[in-house]
């Protein structure tokens, strides 16, 4: 059966955040966002990932952008540069898909179904505590983090986040089976043109690779998430006709409806 992928965000938090740590963790409370509309919090607006290491940037690239009316996505644009070439796809989302939202309290269940298919996100929340169940056809999986002072855990994992010992704008994502030791991955946020933006590097050997990154706005009107600050500007030199920002078609925030 072909699969839509449908993907909408939400952060529950209002607050204002000073630190990668923070910014982070309400980057992942997103999964709610698009879903429950009385919440403040960032919306995913587009992803530009580059898929080489630090020397081969620019020879595999994935952008996808988001339209929207409203808060509702009425489409997503996708291009995927390999081998040389380019590659675009437009998928509009069908009204015959429904979301049922059920909240109460600290607890939220999001129901999405089309055509007899459904799957299922159930979210708790409570400003310090995140835990995420998604159960579709290949089964269930939770993600969960707990903020503690000037840690983020990510227990689900075994996996801790902390901030860099110079720059409050960078965090890593360290390994609990090495006593903390081995890094994952480097977060480096930044507010930019009222762009919140998050950029995930993936680290193997002590080296750049991957480099995935989100660009997000707010809902509503608020104190920016984290410190203004310069960095160099993304630029695509082979595709300029695109807007680079955007969010991949597959990671643990995606709702999937089988069609």
């Amino acid at each position: 059966m072909k699969k839509l992928i449908l993907t909408f965000a939400l952060a529950l938090s209002s607050q204002s955040f000073a630190d990668c740590i923070h910014t982070v963790f309400e980057y992942e409370q997103a999964t709610i966002a698009g879903y429950d509309k009385s919440f403040d919090g960032l919306l995913f607006d587009s992803m530009y990932v580059d898929k080489g290491t630090a020397n081969t940037r620019g020879n595999s690239i994935y952008i996808l952008k988001y339209y929207r009316t409203g808060d509702k996505v009425d489409s997503a644009y996708e291009a995927n540069l390999r081998d040389g070439e380019w590659q675009y796809k437009t998928t509009i989302n069908p009204d015959s898909v429904v979301f049922n939202v059920d909240h109460v309290e600290n607890n939220w269940s999001i129901i999405g179904s089309a055509n007899g298919v459904s799957d299922t996100i159930s979210i708790y929340f409570d400003g310090d505590s995140l835990a995420i169940t998604s159960t579709d056809e290949d089964g269930k999986y939770t993600n969960i983090y707990v903020m503690r002072n000037d840690t983020l855990f990510r227990r689900s994992e075994n996996e801790i986040i902390v901030n860099d010992e110079k720059d409050t704008n960078t965090c890593y994502v360290k390994d609990g089976r090495d006593d903390y030791v081995t890094t994952w991955y480097r977060y480096d946020t930044e507010v930019k043109n009222d762009k919140v933006i998050v950029s995930k590097t993936y680290i193997e050997d002590g080296l750049d690779n991957k480099v995935m990154t989100y660009f997000m706005f707010r809902r509503k009107e608020g104190t920016d998430a984290i410190h203004r600050k310069i960095r160099p500007a993304i630029i695509l030199e082979k595709s300029k006709q695109f807007d680079l920002l955007g969010r991949p078609a597959k990671s643990e925030h995606i709702i999937k409806v089988n069609r």
